[in-house]
């Protein structure tokens, strides 16, 4: 597990487990330690990347098969992390700075070092690519470039123009089509850049599309998933399941951890590198593991019912949710007198580097307490509700009618 951190002017350090192994402003030295090495990096592109692999891997796709379409780059979180541990090839850029393509594939390297300046002032984007690293049909259109000259003898009067309308512009399906690009992960772009006026088009231009995991927030708008679902075979994981890792993490890791540890929290954690990277693998494979449950189960309710697309079941899965955490709060008094129930769920949701150090005696009490004991019943509500959904979508009305007859044994099986 790594960490980089912004040093200044003495450039970036790479953390290995909690080590230091280099301070350098050189990113080639950072790359020989870590680059081509990178399963996941962020919350929040774990999470994406988790929904991303669970999809593919339903349709026995390998990643390093799957071309791929970016917006945002290397300066911004999402996009240098998706450059970072993405494992197939990346032909298709578009950030603040250009519109950076090659239908070959994009010189992996070069944009890994790209990335990893990010931690350093001031941030790289697209236009730090080596120009010399694209191939004979390769280029780059920065955003206020005039009158550029592509490899086919096209002439780019106007970047900004050429650069707002790049992925909906079925002209530059003379580029695209040699490109081979069956993925799509934005992880930047304005609201709704993708909307009834112009999914259109952007389908004409990708048409060997097939997989879009949305971790840039609103992205697309309903109306053009809809025509996606409707008129095209591509499976799209929208962003409320693709993208909550970010959100899940903060509520674990700064929340969580400082109700448990109060006023000790500098102590306990900041001081401690051990407990706080033991923390950070705990948090990282929980956000992994349950993006990948809840795209499992959408695409085991969309293969159920083809008619229904996946952005739906996404919204459907969210809305059943709160619903069932109603469910939850009206039978709180018998949860929480069942004290085997209340630590599966808490155990279920904190990080066992917190129960290893706080101990369970130490976290029942903390948060039996009158001032936090609120918080434990939301921890409680929304944990068992999307686990009755994880684990029983399938049949959720049957479900919901069988745990009326005897709550508590029903919320005990989902931890058997």
């Amino acid at each position: 597990m790594f960490g980089l951190v912004s040093r200044g002017e003495d450039g970036t350090e790479l953390q290995i487990n909690g080590d230091t192994v280099a301070l350098t402003t050189d990113m080639a030295e950072i790359y020989r330690h870590i680059g081509g090495k990178i399963e996941i990096s962020g919350m929040t592109t774990t999470s994406v990347m988790g929904a991303f692999r669970s999809m593919i891997a339903r349709y026995e796709e390998r990643e390093e098969d799957l071309n791929l379409i970016m917006t945002g780059g290397p300066d911004g979180d999402l996009g240098s992390n998706q450059i970072q541990c993405y494992k197939g090839k990346i032909c298709l850029i578009i950030d603040g700075g250009s519109v950076l393509f090659d239908p070959e594939g994009l010189d992996k390297e070069a944009l890994m070092k790209i990335a990893f300046m990010r931690h350093t002032a001031p941030r790289m984007n697209s236009l730090a690519y080596p120009l010399q690293k694209l191939s004979k049909n390769g280029f780059q259109v920065p955003l206020d470039a005039k009158n550029v000259e592509l490899p086919d003898g096209t002439r780019v009067e106007d970047g900004a123009f050429f650069h707002k309308n790049f992925i909906t512009d079925p002209d530059n399906r003379k580029y695209i089509k040699d490109a081979d690009i069956q993925a799509f992960i934005p992880c930047g772009g304005f609201k709704d850049t993708i909307n009834h006026g112009n999914v259109r088009q952007f389908t004409q231009l990708f048409k060997e599309l097939r997989f879009i995991a949305e971790g840039a927030n609103v992205f697309f708008d309903d109306s053009s998933r809809r025509y996606i679902a409707a008129h095209t075979g591509i499976k799209q994981i929208k962003d409320s399941t693709a993208n909550k890792g970010g959100v899940f993490s903060s509520a674990v890791a700064e929340v969580l951890t400082a109700f448990l540890m109060g006023d000790t929290y500098e102590d306990q954690l900041l001081n401690d590198a051990k407990t706080r990277w033991e923390l950070i693998r705990n948090i990282i494979t929980q956000v992994n593991g349950l993006a990948g449950m809840e795209t499992k189960m959408i695409l085991d309710l969309h293969e159920k019912d083809l008619s229904t697309p996946l952005f739906m079941l996404s919204e459907t899965t969210s809305e059943r949710i709160f619903e069932f955490q109603k469910t939850v709060a009206a039978h709180m008094d018998d949860i929480v007198s069942n004290g085997d129930l209340v630590w599966h769920v808490l155990a279920s949701y904190i990080p066992k580097a917190l129960i290893q150090k706080l101990g369970k005696e130490n976290i029942l009490a903390i948060l039996s307490s009158n001032k936090l004991s609120p918080y434990r019943d939301a921890i409680i509500t929304k944990k068992l509700a999307s686990l009755a959904i994880y684990n029983h979508a399938m049949d959720w009305e049957t479900y919901c009618k069988d745990t009326e007859k005897n709550f508590i044994d029903a919320m005990l099986k989902l931890f058997a």
